[in-house]
Order: structure tokens, then sequence, then C-alpha cells
């Protein structure tokens, strides 16, 4: 009984000893959360138009060291779906990212929910079984390159409901105008696959989806207070495609801004 208590002892104590060491590494690395809350005059993403009016866009993303924890949701801020004033979208991701000289490299997975859309779900003979809240699931990949233009690719695959990829290329560079007002451009292409597109699209071909031009202006108000005013156009290089999205979704292309205030600490 003595051996076994002695033991007892020696693992609590090794595990307190891991566990402190842990806490300490922890605490020499980089920590930050960060708040964002813009707000849009369109819901535009990949392609799809999902609101053509104003929407309240909020998140909040935790880090430190490499790993990041994001809550990102959407509120319709006018009654063009039927849901003013309430969340119709709230997303869920967690990443990691590592840099490697000039080169970083990512990867993580998103939760995409719906609150108050429910759809059928049905087993493997087909049968129905009930109801479950709408949502899917991706997981990506990322790497982005710390030189001119700050060039950059993320390749998402849907493991849920549409089992489809996209992919989205990016290029940007930031100003400096004034000592606390910067000038941020960016231009990104994004492709669907087959599957991806014909989920999101109806449209069962790969393509690619959407080519995005934005500019931003972000104004530093306090060392971690930021707004930001910005402006995008979103348009889709493949004729079918556009048509395609103009029969689901009522729009082809979209110019859109608003203004986001950015905390971090």
């Amino acid at each position: 009984m003595k051996r076994k208590s002695t033991g007892y002892w020696m693992s609590g104590l090794l595990g307190l000893t891991v566990a402190m060491m842990a806490t300490a590494s922890l605490a020499q690395l980089e920590s930050e959360v960060a708040v964002d809350v813009p707000v849009l005059s369109s819901y535009v993403w990949r392609g799809m138009v999902l609101n053509d009016e104003a929407v309240l866009q909020p998140g909040l993303t935790g880090s430190i060291g490499g790993f990041s924890v994001n809550a990102w949701s959407s509120m319709d801020l006018t009654d063009s779906n039927g849901a003013s004033g309430e969340f119709t979208e709230m997303d869920w991701t967690v990443s990691y990212a590592q840099a490697f000289g000039i080169v970083e490299l990512g990867a993580g997975v998103i939760a995409y929910t719906f609150p108050g859309v429910t759809v059928e779900s049905e087993a493997e003979d087909g049968t129905v079984t009930g109801e479950a809240a709408a949502g899917t699931t991706e997981i990506f990949a990322s790497v982005a390159v710390d030189t001119l233009l700050a060039p950059a690719l993320t390749v998402y695959y849907d493991v849920d409901e549409i089992e489809g990829f996209y992919a989205v290329a990016s290029i940007g560079h930031s100003f400096g105008l004034l000592d606390n007002v910067g000038l941020d451009l960016s231009v990104s292409l994004g492709f669907g696959g087959e599957d991806y597109n014909a989920g999101y699209f109806g449209y069962e071909d790969a393509a690619l989806n959407d080519l995005l031009l934005g500019a931003a202006l972000p104004i530093a108000i306090t060392e971690n207070i930021s707004v930001t005013p910005s402006i995008s156009y979103m348009m889709l290089p493949d004729s079918d495609l556009e048509e395609a999205a103009e029969a689901a979704y009522g729009e082809k292309d979209s110019v859109y801004g608003g203004v986001s205030l950015s905390c971090a600490f």
C-alpha cells in the first residue's frame, strides 16, 4: 500500500509539474483578443449575394501562439429576408498557422450554423426521421507569402452537406497615407469545383466563381481601436455561373461597402 501511495503522489507531482510548465510556456506566447463590428450595405460571400440590404456582422477572435478561435455572426438590419433584427448565421472557426521564414502555412475547420432554419433529416434508406438545424462544415488549408503584394491561397473543402471544394487566391498591398490613416487594396479570385457549384448555385460544372476588388481606409483612433470604411466590387467571370447566380440569388454582381469598428488588446 505504501509503494502504491508513493507512486500515486509521484504521478500527481509529475502531472502538476507538466501542467505548470505548460502554463508557463503558454504565458510566454503572444496572445490577443480582437473584436470587429462591421455594418455593410450587403452580405456578399463567394459570388453569392445572400442579402442585398444592410447587415451587421460582428466577430470575436481569440489567439495565442499560432492558435485562433473565431466566432462570427450576421444579423439582418432590414426586413428584406423577413428576419429584421435577427441573427441569420453564426459561424465558428478553429485554426492554426505557423511561419517558416516568409512563408506561413495554416489549417483549420469552420462550422456554419443558421439559427431558426431547419432541414429534414433522413436515414440511409431515404425515410424522413425528423428535422435538424441547418448547417455544414468545412476544413481548409492556406499558404501565404510575406513578400510584395502578399500572395495567398486558401483551399476549402466541405465535408458535410456539399462535399465539394472552393479555392481562393488573393493579392493585396497597404499604403500609409497619414500617421494614423492607411489604404488597403486587395484582389481575390475564387474557383469552385463541380459539386460545390452544384450545391450553392445549381450549376453542375467547375468554374471561376468570383472576382472581388476591395479598398479599405483603416483609421487608427487609439493604439487599440480603429475605424475602417471600405468598398468592394464583386463579379462572376463565368457567364454560365453568372446566370445561375442570378436565378438563385436575384443578383449576379454587387457593389457594396460599409464601416467597421475594431478593437484589439
